[in-house]
């Protein structure tokens, strides 16, 4: 063999090690320069939360620290504070002033103005709530990115149509953060969840910002009848009780003669001055509902907040007073609104005792004290919109928690005109309640005049002749719409001929609010 052949032979084996060497470098070199090209230069360490990432629904962030976190106890006690706050005859509120503090604290204060809401709760379709950041510093003023926010009574829809507006308008937009934990908005909800039926809500915190820019930008939707502004502040932080009171007075002052606040006498001063200047532009009148400190409710009066409540409406109707009867309907209106959850609750326990022929007993302990005042009720059950049984008290003899399930006892066992219930009817039973107002005679001087005074749909009705009786609900009127039938049928539930008539006829007319699932 040629010696160069040789030699070549020899290197064979090296070039082909050579060259796997110059392979794998290659491809090290090419897999390291394919990551690099497709990596990021940030690293995850720094990776920010941007809004695309945010839970489309805003949890609760300070419930069970501000208010109940459990839901039962949550409707129970702003049921209280509602109920604690009579309401009185007043034109809609427009904008709302109401604090913001954990709800032993201010919360009593703050229904004062949520009860004014009640006679509206149809018509309000949009609620903007806007109160300060207590914990992000920002310019301008935040909108929730989410879909809805939590509380414990349930879930709030955020009004996309108008947040999308604003947040074309300079000084607004989506800031996520400023309101994760935020309590001066979250706080409200579940007061509006209360005294609002279908409602969306427009969620606005502000940080650094102008309550000239944030009036003009929230006038047009205001100008909207079914919107309400609801300014989310407390006043004087910090100052013994005496002298809160005494700076929170001169505030009131400055408020009811459309003066604009400083900083230092509000958390929430630039939006309580948004109210200000949109009420002088639109001729809203600011009313002052109550006014209160920390050290009122705790007794340390060393170091205080101060707590106040206005409503801004058009100038107020003259007050007149209601007739006795129109008066009966509004308190049992309210007493409905606020304990409706208690007293079906109650009917539905009745339910399930009367099957095994037990009449349910309402404890004290169970429910609120207003339960066990005096009352009357009918209480109906329905079966597949049939009535299955309905039976009620006249007058009111006894607690209205003990009526209630008497009633429901004797409606779906005691009715004669039905079998007795049984256990497996119960899913398919509607229970509504009915709260009798007192009665008011009617005076007539014949048939012809009894018709022209009743007030159809509205007037109950009982009829009386000798020992003669027969009453009619309210609800009645959906099966009998025309007054002369609807007498006739009364006539005849009272065992007498539809074509009746004398002059020992008595008629008594009453009124009825009524609850149902």
């Amino acid at each position: 063999m040629p010696k160069d052949t040789e030699n070549e032979t020899r290197n064979v084996p090296k070039m082909i090690i050579i060259g796997g060497v110059i392979v794998i470098i290659l491809l090290l070199n090419f897999f390291f320069i394919r990551d690099y090209i497709s990596s990021n230069s940030e690293l995850i360490n720094d990776y920010p939360l941007r809004d695309s990432d945010i839970n489309k629904t805003r949890e609760a962030a300070v419930a069970g620290l501000f208010y109940p976190a459990d839901v039962y106890q949550l409707a129970k006690d702003v049921d209280g504070y509602l109920q604690m706050s009579p309401s009185k005859l007043s034109k809609r509120p427009h904008i709302m002033v109401v604090p913001h503090a954990g709800y032993m604290y201010s919360a009593q204060v703050a229904a004062k103005a949520y009860q004014r809401l009640l006679p509206f709760a149809k018509d309000i379709k949009r609620a903007i709530i806007l109160g300060p950041s207590h914990r992000k510093v920002f310019k301008g003023v935040a909108l929730s990115g989410a879909d809805s926010f939590r509380t414990p009574l349930g879930r709030i829809y955020t009004d996309k149509e108008i947040n999308s507006y604003l947040s074309a308008q300079s000084g607004f937009k989506i800031n996520n953060a400023a309101h994760k934990n935020e309590h001066a908005l979250e706080v409200q909800l579940p007061f509006l969840q209360k005294t609002l039926k279908n409602f969306s809500i427009i969620p606005l915190v502000y940080g650094q910002a102008s309550p000239y820019d944030i009036a003009a930008t929230l006038q047009p939707i205001l100008r909207n009848n079914d919107t309400i502004l609801i300014i989310s502040a407390d006043l004087s932080h910090y100052l013994d009780n005496d002298t809160a009171h005494q700076i929170d007075k001169e505030t009131a002052q400055m408020i009811a003669e459309g003066e604009l606040l400083e900083e230092h006498r509000s958390c929430g001063a630039v939006g309580i001055n948004t109210a200000m200047i949109l009420a002088q532009q639109e001729g809203l009148k600011p009313e002052l509902l109550d006014m209160s400190t920390s050290g009122d409710v705790t007794g340390e009066t060393d170091s205080v907040v101060g707590y106040a409540s206005w409503v801004f409406a058009g100038e107020p109707e003259p007050e007149t007073e209601l007739p006795p009867l129109e008066q009966e309907v509004e308190n049992l209106t309210n007493f409905a609104n606020h304990n409706k959850e208690d007293l079906l609750q109650i009917a539905k326990r009745a339910l399930a005792e009367a099957v095994n022929k037990k009449i349910y007993q309402p404890e004290r302990d169970d429910y609120p004290n207003v339960m066990f005042n005096k009352g009357s009720s009918f209480v109906t059950l329905t079966k597949k919109n049939e009535l299955r049984g309905c039976i009620g008290s006249l007058l009111p003899n006894t607690a209205i928690a003990l009526d209630v399930a008497r009633n429901t006892y004797r409606a779906a066992m005691e009715d004669t005109r039905f079998e007795p219930l049984q256990a497996s009817e119960i899913p398919e039973l509607k229970i509504s309640i009915s709260f009798l107002s007192g009665y008011e005679k009617i005076n007539f001087k014949d048939e012809a005049d009894l018709l022209s005074k009743i007030v159809q749909n509205e007037d109950g009705l009982v009829l009386r002749d000798g020992d003669r009786q027969g009453l009619f609900l309210p609800s009645v009127w959906r099966q009998i719409p025309d007054k002369q039938e609807f007498l006739k049928k009364l006539k005849i539930k009272a065992g007498l001929s539809p074509s009746y008539w004398s002059s020992n006829v008595k008629i008594y007319r009453f009124r009825t609010v009524e609850i149902s699932e």
